[in-house]
């Protein structure tokens, strides 16, 4: 044998060892859709076979026992379209399918290359790579990723629904205290304040169920000066003992009206107190609430003096289940609940702090279209 068909062949060997080394099935197939060349683990693959049963029988038999071309073949898509007078040059591509082989369900995914074989005729290229594995880990993980998104919803409901039922909590021990003493309107008092918390309550379980509709907020016409004492007057009532020493401001002069869902800007001050309060510790202090109109917007700047916000973290306080409570109370939830409730109103909220006080602005749009009745 002369060298150079010596050197030929054993060039040849190496390319085939190289084919080999290849794990994934690599198979070429020619314009009738026959394999006339296959690594070995396409041998492996198609089970029961060797490279003799293979060669020039149809790749669909062989290696998806079909009795036809398959219907994602890009060969008869390419037939189809020349049938159709349109004639174009393949291009590379790639298909995910479900495979059952011996009871066992495989995800595979199919790449296919042309080789040009003869001027307008290609050969075809498959690689089969088994993702299986890969596919049940991404499930997987994306399942994890659910039960998070769940953990994160069910903290948020029981972070929200713990206000109002402390508040009746409160209400009703003060009652079973005082009953015998307190007159008439007394009882009636602390009822109608139970009844209102319960309202809060339905109100957070009605939000719950409506969570995954994609309405925008409905909204009322309401002052915000009203809402923000309402707002305080809770807060107070339900954290008596953190709030005792503290000195309450609020800056305006006039009355501010527009647009918005009420119970949910109460429940936005709520927190935004409640984070100062639980920031003094138990210390005296001032909380400044200053509400103001420029051009098209109205601002509302709460301003607190318990000590600011490390430059480390105040840029992470919006991030769902952060907090710097050192106590270990509370979800971190508060403060995220804020900055959804404001950008449901197409609104802002900022946060800067310097000189041991902490304020946060939140500008809501007067001219906003959230017209409607608020339920």
């Amino acid at each position: 044998m002369p060298k150079s068909v010596e050197k030929i062949a054993e060039k040849a060997r190496e390319l085939e060892a190289i084919y080999d080394v290849v794990q994934d099935p690599l198979v070429l197939i020619d314009s009738d859709y026959r394999i006339q060349r296959a690594n070995l683990a396409t041998i492996k693959f198609a089970k029961n076979y060797n490279f003799e049963d293979v060669l020039d029988k149809p790749c669909y038999e062989i290696l998806y026992q079909r009795t036809d071309v398959c219907p994602y073949c890009p060969t008869i898509n390419a037939r189809n379209k020349e049938q159709s007078g349109v004639k174009t040059q393949p291009n590379p591509t790639s298909r995910e399918i479900f495979f059952r082989m011996e009871e066992k369900k495989q995800t595979l995914q199919l790449e296919f290359y042309p080789y040009p074989k003869n001027e307008g005729e290609y050969w075809i290229v498959e690689k089969i790579s088994d993702v299986t594995k890969q596919k049940e880990k991404e499930e997987e993980s994306f399942r994890m990723r659910n039960l998070a998104s769940l953990g994160i919803l069910i903290s948020g409901i029981a972070h929200e629904l713990n206000n109002p039922l402390t508040g009746i909590s409160l209400t009703l021990q003060n009652l079973k205290a005082n009953w015998q003493n307190a007159t008439h309107e007394q009882i009636e008092k602390r009822l109608d304040m139970i009844k209102n918390d319960i309202s809060r309550a339905a109100i957070i379980v009605s939000d719950i169920i409506s969570f995954a509709k994609s309405d925008k907020v409905k909204a009322t016409l309401g002052d915000i000066i009203d809402t923000i004492n309402r707002a305080k007057d809770t807060v107070v009532r339900l954290y008596p003992h953190l709030s005792k020493n503290i000195n309450w401001k609020l800056v305006y002069d006039h009355e501010y009206q527009f647009p918005f869902h009420p119970a949910k800007m109460e429940r936005l001050f709520m927190n935004l107190f409640r984070n100062s309060l639980q920031a003094f510790d138990y210390r005296p202090g001032e909380i400044t609430i200053d509400v103001r109109k420029t051009k098209n917007w109205i601002h509302i700047i709460v301003e607190d003096d318990a000590g600011g916000i490390p430059e480390s973290i105040i840029q992470k306080i919006f991030d769902p289940f952060f907090t710097n409570n050192k106590s270990g109370t509370g979800t971190g939830l508060g403060l995220s609940i804020c900055y959804s409730i404001v950008k449901e109103h197409d609104g802002n909220i900022t946060v800067k702090s310097s000189e041991q006080k902490t304020r946060f602005t939140i500008s809501f749009p007067v001219t906003s279209d959230i017209t409607e009745t608020a339920v």
